[in-house]
């Protein structure tokens, strides 16, 4: 079947007095624009510029004329096949019925709801009802079973790392006498594989007992919403009832007592023309405290925090909160705060996403077709300059191909049983970030990505850390300080106001956070910094004459 043909176009012009033509060959269909091709014979040809108009008028009507042909003859040629029987038809029907569906609306099959946006409707229908008392004391009912687990594996491993600590001491002493060396490395090699098979233990223990709960809470809350929709008496109002009436009444003194953190508010405008309103928090906390749920106890019983109330209803909403987490290069939950967030994300189960580590587990094959790309760019672009570093061992190639993340690298993971946190930004840093840096640094230029993220996607909170670390060090000196803090202020104003340049005019709120550790002198400059880049709202004060 002829799909392009050749065809000559004449042009006929005059040019100092006498009649001129020219003659080309052109592919049918044309595989560029005509403004193009007149461009190129144009200057190929030394063509004078007064024939380019009448030049590109014929040439536009000449290829709307052989391409129209070409088609007929290639619809003639391929009904003739279908007649002559030199075609699968029902291949063709399938071709052009997948074709239809895929791109033509009217003919394309109706989305199918899952099961997980059946259940995320229903519990955002529930959680703006006199249900949701109910909700959150069933996930807090759920939460302290899953912590006395937890208490019993820190205690068995605990009690387990003694009895071991123990024995090796006990032997080492008798080292020559009644152990040898062979002994000693068998028996530490066998207290290992105890405290593996220990912990594995628990692991599977926590994992069916959050999977168990998953799944009677995903039950519970559909069976609620279908009595709330029949005119039967709701269910829940028995489990509210009994919640309610099992807590004693209590006065406020008897709350937990919790640490006073220094903190500062402000109300800011952005722009000059299309001024927006947001809002700026100081925090002095630890960054995993927005992550914790702050239990304290009505008349000895433990009761969770009114925070978890407000993270609840925004889960299906407009109103995300998100967080910057600084982590290392490694994509793992096994060293430093990494370690303490994947704690306090095992005090309870997720009932709406994946745990943390099954989202490590997508990220981790995400990550790996990212370095794959990454090297096949830079391979591409230095082919020439590309060296194997001697001297490291397979292990770590193979780990380091697979896991390669690099300063200013990002990932996110999604939650909805923390306290003050949906969504968490884990940001890979260096110890770069110590010295003195710019606004070109890769942490910042992610900081942007972030925001612009946010804007995107419906997050109106997010916290930051002010001085891109989580904790005060011997180093970070006053004024080391106030210039870090100078220059997140100036950079996260300039990536607020060109997000906001898109078209978005919503409200929204940045959490600066300072670590524990700063002094009350240095949290007042960093407060008193603000309204010297920031333009304050100040408000309108009438008086009544």
């Amino acid at each position: 079947m002829p799909l392009t043909k050749q065809r000559e176009f004449v042009f006929h012009f005059s040019c100092k007095g006498t009649n001129s033509k020219l003659t080309v060959p052109v592919t049918i269909p044309l595989q560029q624009t005509v403004s193009d091709l007149v461009g190129r014979l144009v200057n190929a040809h030394n063509l004078p510029c007064f024939v380019e108009k009448d030049l590109f008028e014929s040439l536009e009507q000449f290829v709307t004329r052989e391409t129209n042909i070409l088609n007929n003859e290639n619809a003639e040629e391929a009904i003739k096949k279908v007649k002559n029987g030199e075609t699968d038809v029902d291949k063709l029907v399938d071709h052009w019925t997948k074709a239809f569906t895929m791109e033509v609306k009217s003919f394309a099959q109706p989305e199918e709801v899952s099961a997980d946006q059946v259940f995320s409707e229903v519990y955002h229908t529930l959680i703006h009802s006199p249900a949701l008392e109910t909700l959150l004391n069933l996930e807090h009912t759920y939460a302290m079973t899953i912590g006395d687990l937890i208490h019993q594996r820190d205690q068995d491993l605990e009690h387990l790392e003694k009895r071991q600590r123990e024995e090796m001491e006990s032997a080492v002493l008798k080292v020559g006498i009644k152990y040898t060396d062979e002994e000693i490395n068998r028996m530490a090699q066998q207290h290992f594989d105890n405290t593996q098979l220990i912990e594995s233990k628990w692991a599977s223990e926590l994992s069916n007992q959050q999977e168990i709960q998953k799944r009677e809470y995903k039950d519970w809350v559909l069976k609620v919403h279908e009595d709330t929709n029949t005119s039967r008496t709701p269910k829940y109002m028995q489990r509210v009832h009994t919640l309610t009436t099992n807590l004693p009444d209590a006065h406020e003194e008897e709350r937990k007592e919790q640490v006073p953190r220094m903190e500062e508010s402000f109300t800011i405008h952005l722009g000059a023309q299309m001024k927006t309103t947001h809002n700026i928090r100081l925090l002095c906390t630890h960054v995993l405290d927005l992550c914790k749920h702050k239990i304290h106890t009505v008349g000895g019983v433990p009761v969770a925090e009114p925070q978890r109330l407000q993270t609840a209803m925004s889960l299906y909403s407009n109103t995300l909160c998100g967080m910057i987490l600084l982590v290392d290069k490694r994509l793992n939950s096994y060293t430093g705060i990494k370690r303490g967030f994947a704690k306090v994300c095992e005090q309870s189960a997720d009932f709406h996403f994946p745990n943390l580590e099954q989202q490590f587990l997508l990220i981790e094959q995400e990550v790996t077709n990212a370095t794959e790309v990454r090297a096949r760019k830079i391979k591409d672009e230095n082919a020439d300059k590309i060296s194997v570093k001697s001297g490291s061992s397979g292990s770590e190639e193979g780990q380091d191909k697979t896991m390669r993340l690099h300063t200013g690298d990002f990932y996110i993971t999604r939650h909805s049983n923390l306290s003050e946190v949906h969504v968490v930004f884990h940001l890979v840093v260096d110890d770069t970030v110590k010295a003195d840096i710019t606004s070109r640094h890769p942490v910042i230029l992610s900081i942007r990505n972030i925001i612009k993220l946010c804007f995107r996607y419906d997050i109106t909170t997010v916290s930051i850390p002010l001085l891109l670390t989580h904790e005060m060090t011997e180093e970070m000196t006053i004024p080391w300080c106030l210039k870090r803090a100078e220059l997140i202020f100036k950079c996260v104003k300039g990536f607020m106001m060109e997000m906001a340049s898109y078209g978005s005019q919503e409200s929204r709120t940045l959490q600066f956070l300072v670590p524990y550790g700063i002094s009350e002198e240095l949290f007042a400059n960093i407060s008193n910094m603000l309204p010297t880049i920031f333009r304050l709202s100040n408000p309108v004060v009438v008086k009544s004459s």
